[in-house]
This record gives C-alpha cells, structure tokens and sequence, in this order.
C-alpha cells in the first residue's frame, strides 16, 4: 500500500498534485466504526493507518477519511441517499462511488446501478490496493 501512495506522490505535474492527511490510527478507525455502526475492509484500513484520506490526482478522487479534518467522511453518500445500504461508501473517482460491498467481499465503482446486478454492471476489485492500481494506470496513461 505505502509503495502505492508514493507512487502517486510522483505524479508531480501541477493538475495530477495530489494530497495526503495525516494518518488515522487504530484507535481512531474503531472509535469511527462503532458510532457508525459499520466495518471497514482491512485493506481500506491499511491505507487509513498511512493516510487518512486524500485527494488524488487533481480533484479526480477522493478518498474518505474517518477522523479530523478532512472534507468527506466514510460513507458519506453525495448522492443523498441513493447508494444501496449494503455498500460501504470509501470515496469517489470522477463520477462514480467507491464502495465495498461486505455480501460479496469486493470492492466496485458504484453509479447508479440495482444493487442485484453490481457485479455485472460495476467495475469489480478485490481488494484496495487493486482500486489504487487501477487509478493510477489511469493517470499514468
């Protein structure tokens, strides 16, 4: 995970800067969990413990935080409420939540779509580190 956040550290050129908080620790991440009443994926946790959220790639993503200043929380939904309860919402990448869904163990780009089809609709990942390596291809092509 840190070699990732490095990575998108050097994509230095000015509409690519990207911003990093200060790490959550865990006591932060339980203490969000349970006034929440939510579970955060381990690997979303690993990434809060070296950041707590970000803005990456010029405004593109964000990337939700638990604790302190930071502009979104975790699972704070800009679409007032149309995201489907069973998905954790983490941040967002240009117009699509992303989400971990607990029934399934994955990690999606989540639009718009039923919740019953998210597989087949969404983009699928298995893990964090995979939703990072997809971002910064994307930013890196």
């Amino acid at each position: 995970m840190k070699d990732r956040i490095e990575k998108i550290k050097r994509l230095a050129e000015p509409f690519m800067k990207s911003t990093f908080y200060s790490p959550a620790n865990e006591d932060d991440i339980f203490a969000f969990e349970k006034s929440n009443d939510i579970i955060i994926p381990s690997s979303y946790k690993e990434f809060l413990m070296l950041t707590n959220g970000a803005i990456l790639f010029g405004g593109d993503a964000f990337l939700y935080g638990v604790s302190g200043d930071i502009k979104y929380h975790v699972n704070y939904d800009f679409t007032g409420g149309q995201v489907p309860k069973q998905l954790l919402i983490l941040g967002y990448y240009r117009d699509r939540h992303i989400c971990y869904d607990h029934l399934n163990d994955i990690f999606a780009f989540y639009t718009d779509e039923d919740y019953e089809s998210i597989e087949e609709e969404c983009m699928i990942f298995n893990d964090f580190v995979e939703v990072l390596d997809y971002a910064i291809d994307i930013a890196e092509n």
